[in-house]
C-alpha cells in the first residue's frame, strides 16, 4: 500500500465510487466503512457518492442514512445533486439518435441482453420486462417507475445501461463506437459484461467539481477513490486520488496512492487516517 500522508495537508472533500471500491464484492457497505464515512462528515469534510448506479438502488446498497448526508453524482456523472452543505444540480442528456441506435443495435446483436434507458435515476424504460425489480430496482418497497421506450425518448434520457447476462460485450462496444456520434461515449467494465452509454459531456469528475463550487473547493483538493474504467476521470482529475488494491492497472497508473482492496476495507483505512489527522 501507498497511503496518503496527512501530516502537513489534508483534502477538503471526498468522492467515492461504490462498486468494488467502497462496497465489498457482495455489494455491501460494511459497518467499518459506514462508520468511517460518517466520521469524515462529522469533522466537516463533505462526501460525494460518485457512482454508475441510478439513485433508486442506493437505499438498498448504502442505506438512507448515508444518502441523507452525502451529495450524489449518479449514472456516470449524468445527474448530480448537492446535499448536506453542498448545493447545485446538473443533468446531461444523451442524443436521442444515439439512444435509439444503441437500443436497436443491442436488440439485434445481443437480443438476450438487458437494457435500461434511464431518465432521472428513478424512472426508466427496459427492453425486457421480466425480473425488472430484481435486476434494476433491487425489490425496493416503493413501486418501480417503468415508462415505455417512446416516452423515455420524448423526455430526453440520460443514459443507456447494458448487461450482457453472461455474454461479453467487447465486440458490441466496438461496433457501437463506429455508429454513435462524437457526443456519446461508451464505458465498459472489467468483467466486460456491462456497458454504459452516456453523453461525452458527462463525467464523474466534472459533476463532482460542479457540486463543490458552492464551497469553493477545487478538484485538486478532492480525495477520490476508484477501481475501474468508469472511474478514470475521477482518479485522473482529483488531487488526492486513491486506487483500491483490486483496481485495474489503468486506475493504479493514474492514482497517486494505493490502499487495501475493497474486501480489506481499503476506503475505510484511508478515511480513518484522515479523521485522525483532523481531530
Amino acid at each position: 500500500m501507498h497511503l496518503p500522508d496527512f501530516s502537513n495537508q489534508t483534502p477538503k472533500a471526498v468522492a467515492l465510487d461504490l462498486d468494488e471500491t467502497t462496497l465489498n464484492s457482495k455489494t455491501e457497505l460494511t459497518d467499518r466503512t459506514r462508520s468511517a464515512i460518517q466520521d469524515v462528515i462529522s469533522v466537516g469534510v463533505p462526501v460525494v457518492i460518485a457512482t454508475s448506479r441510478p439513485e433508486r438502488v442506493l437505499p438498498v446498497l448504502i442505506g438512507e442514512d448515508i444518502m441523507e448526508v452525502t451529495s450524489l453524482v449518479q449514472m456516470n456523472g449524468t445527474i448530480a445533486e448537492g446535499r448536506n452543505g453542498l448545493s447545485g444540480s446538473i443533468r446531461y442528456q444523451i442524443p436521442i439518435n444515439d439512444a435509439l441506435t444503441t437500443w436497436e443495435l443491442v436488440n439485434q446483436r445481443v437480443p438476450q441482453a438487458r437494457m435500461t434507458l434511464e431518465l432521472d435515476g428513478t424512472r426508466f424504460a427496459v427492453n425486457h420486462d421480466d425480473d425488472v425489480d430484481e435486476l434494476w430496482a433491487f425489490n425496493k418497497a416503493t413501486p418501480t417507475m417503468l415508462v415505455d421506450f417512446d416516452q423515455a425518448l420524448q423526455e430526453r434520457p440520460t443514459k443507456v445501461s447494458i448487461w450482457g447476462i453472461d455474454v461479453r460485450l467487447g465486440d458490441l462496444a466496438e461496433e457501437l463506437e463506429t455508429k454513435l456520434s462524437p457526443e456519446t461515449v461508451i464505458y465498459g467494465a472489467a468483467n466486460a459484461e456491462f456497458l454504459n452509454v452516456v453523453p461525452k459531456s458527462a463525467t464523474k469528475s466534472g459533476s463532482v467539481e460542479h457540486l463543490l463550487r458552492s464551497s469553493n473547493i477545487g478538484l485538486d483538493e478532492v480525495m477520490s477513490f476508484g477501481d475501474d474504467h468508469v472511474d478514470i476521470d475521477l482518479i485522473r482529475d482529483c488531487g488526492w486520488s486513491v486506487a483500491v488494491a483490486n483496481a485495474i492497472p489503468l486506475i493504479k497508473e493514474h492514482a497517486k496512492f494505493i490502499t487495501a482492496s475493497n474486501e480489506d476495507h481499503g476506503v475505510a483505512v484511508v478515511l480513518e487516517k484522515l479523521v485522525n489527522a483532523l481531530r
